[in-house]
């Protein structure tokens, strides 16, 4: 395909710490730009609100590339704005890489608003590697300034962070420490010298938090099993979600509880992978905000929690994990959870790998449904391609991966539901842990034969944060929507010719 020289894509980005080069203002210099050296912009690509350091959010800069190298252009230049525009790359390479690729590919990049011409010349890449340098010590430059920022903010006794927690509130002061408003979630400050401090939040929330540290430290009980009794009791958790023990895990350790202010215990700096610094390195305020429980009952929470850590010899405890399940003739987390001498179950998968792993260990075959569910999910998805088909729609599986794609226009991914404990509500769950996010999950519940019982077909946008969902008497009646007894319904909304 012939292309026309003077034809090009510009390519703009946002950072989130650079509003000043807005979209607009970036596309306006690129027109002038193009305007007074005879170029027609044919193509756009944006990252809005996307930070130059590294390339995998930036989905803009990503499809550009993609397009260059598969010739599928109508462009022989790419405008962008100046060099910080095209990447704040801490390795100087990486950037001269992605430019070259697209060089090599005969499509050159320009820089509109930089003081050189792009044109190979020592001069030029000289230039070009020295502002390349500059926008990555830019950005960690920045990064130091907006770090000391807000350890001094948190010395202060002031909030960092958004999501308060349950059982707290956030509120908005002005510089003079005048209390003005409780944030509700979503809300920012919009002045910037305001600060924003915790507090209480509502009375129902408090009793909850000081129930959970009585049910603890009183009645020994469990973070799991503090969970199960809220959610049988219908007790609301801050994001409405089911309880479970991750959450009253961070009622029971986080400082925030008792008044104190902490920042840095994990950091993220530069587009790297979080870390967990170590205690010495973290940022504490002791006594910023207004406490919920008492000192005393917060260091009795951390000595049983600590005594509950302790380091357990392998060989006790599958001795526990045989005794559960000869007393009980069953082997849940639920059994385990409960035994007060038992270990929790993450220490198993820290020992182990998985349950699964110690169960084996035992003899105990309670996953032995891995390979039925297989066998029911490769019947569904038989089934479905063959009525979609039959519909004049399409079924295909996607390639290194579980989901299937129908008619070219959604994803899904087929999973089975089992019951998974005796409990007072007839319970049933299922876990989807792939990274790849489906559209919608067809949900298959199964008895101990491998019958299906009835179909869920959920939206995933729709799930809770996380991979497990419990299907109970407790959600029953939410869920109802979108329970069927049989998947016809769904094979006809998928049909692409009258039957």
């Amino acid at each position: 395909m012939s292309l026309n020289d003077k034809s090009a894509a510009q390519y703009v980005r946002m950072s989130t710490d650079l509003q000043k080069y807005s979209i607009e203002n970036q596309a306006a210099a690129i027109a002038l730009y193009a305007a007074q050296n005879g170029i027609e912009i044919v193509r756009s690509y944006e990252d809005v609100g996307k930070s130059g350091l590294r390339i995998d959010r930036r989905e803009g800069l990503k499809r550009l590339l993609s397009d260059v190298v598969a010739g599928s252009v109508n462009f022989t230049k790419i405008l962008v704005y100046d060099v910080s525009r095209w990447g704040r790359f801490q390795d100087n390479d990486e950037s001269a890489h992605y430019e070259f690729i697209c060089r090599e590919a005969g499509v050159n990049v320009e820089y509109c608003a930089e003081q050189f011409s792009n044109d190979g010349s020592v001069a030029a890449s000289l230039l070009k590697n020295l502002k390349r340098a500059m926008a990555g010590e830019f950005s960690r430059e920045l990064s130091a300034k907006v770090f000391a920022g807000q350890c001094r903010i948190v010395s202060l006794g002031y909030r960092n962070g958004s999501t308060p927690g349950y059982g707290l509130r956030r509120r908005l002061i002005d510089e003079r420490g005048n209390p003005k408003m409780v944030l509700a979630h979503g809300e920012r400050k919009s002045i910037a010298t305001d600060r924003i401090v915790l507090v209480p939040g509502p009375a129902d929330e408090v009793l909850t938090v000081h129930r959970v540290y009585s049910l603890f430290i009183d009645e020994k009980m469990r973070p799991q099993q503090i969970a199960d009794r809220l959610n049988v009791e219908n007790v609301p958790s801050v994001n409405g979600e089911l309880w479970n023990y991750y959450m009253i895990r961070q009622l029971l350790i986080n400082e925030k509880y008792i008044g104190n202010s902490i920042y840095n215990r994990t950091s993220q700096k530069l587009g790297a992978n979080p870390s967990r610094n170590a205690e010495h390195e973290w940022v504490r305020k002791i006594g910023a905000f207004e406490p919920i429980v008492s000192r005393k009952q917060f260091h009795d929470a951390g000595e049983r929690i600590q005594s509950n850590s302790r380091r357990y010899p392998k060989n006790f405890m599958l001795d526990v994990l045989t005794s559960i399940w000869c007393s009980k003739k069953r082997l849940t987390i639920y059994e385990i959870d409960a035994c007060e001498q038992s270990p929790c179950r993450k220490t198993f998968e820290y020992h182990f790998g998985s349950i699964g792993a110690a169960y084996r260990l035992i003899g105990f075959r309670g996953r032995a449904h891995h390979s039925a569910n297989m066998n029911v999910r490769q019947s569904i998805s038989k089934l479905m391609g063959d009525r979609i088909r039959s519909y004049g729609g399409t079924f295909s599986p996607i390639r290194w991966s579980s989901l299937f794609t129908v008619n070219s226009e959604f994803t899904i991914a087929i999973v089975v539901a089992r019951e998974f404990a005796k409990r007072k509500y007839n319970d049933w769950r299922f876990s989807y842990k792939s990274r790849q996010k489906p559209d919608l999950l067809i949900v298959a519940r199964v008895d101990n034969d491998a019958r299906i019982k009835d179909y869920y077909t959920l939206p995933y946008c729709y799930l809770p944060r996380g991979t497990w969902l419990t299907v109970s008497g407790l959600n029953y009646k939410r869920l109802e929507s979108f329970r069927s007894e049989a998947l016809e319904p769904f094979f006809q909304l998928c049909a692409r010719k009258s039957t």
